[in-house]
C-alpha cells in the first residue's frame, strides 16, 4: 500500500478546498461573486480556502462546486455500482455454496 492509503480526512478536506480555490480563480471569480452566486457565504468560502473551517456541509461544497461547473465530477467519486445490490443478492441464490460429488462424477 502506499501512503495515499492513509489519508487523513483532514487532508482530504485540504485537498478539497486548495481544487475549489484553483478552480475558482481559473474561472476568474472572487469569494465574494462566489458567494453570491452560490448562496455560501463569504466567511465560509474563505475560512473553507484557508483551511480554517473543515467543517464544510455537502450542500454548501456541491453548491461551490456548482459555481465552478465541477457538479457532474461527483459522479467519478460514486460511481453507480455495475448491478444493484438486489439483483447480486437474487443471483447468489443461486450459486451453490458447495459442489457434492458422488462416485460417478469422480470416475473418469
Amino acid at each position: 500500500m502506499s501512503n495515499t492509503d492513509y489519508i487523513t480526512n483532514q487532508d482530504i478536506m485540504l485537498l478539497l478546498a486548495k481544487r475549489i480555490k484553483e478552480y475558482r480563480l481559473a474561472a476568474r471569480m472572487s469569494q465574494k461573486e462566489m458567494a453570491e452566486k452560490s448562496g455560501v457565504s463569504l466567511a465560509t468560502i474563505s475560512h473553507f480556502e484557508q483551511g480554517v473551517n473543515q467543517n464544510m456541509t455537502l450542500n454548501n461544497f456541491i453548491s461551490l462546486l456548482r459555481i465552478v461547473g465541477m457538479e457532474q465530477r461527483v459522479s467519478d467519486l460514486l460511481p453507480e455500482l455495475p448491478m444493484p445490490p438486489m439483483a447480486l443478492k437474487q443471483i447468489n441464490k443461486f450459486i451453490p455454496k458447495r459442489v457434492r460429488r458422488n462416485d460417478n462424477d469422480t470416475k473418469s
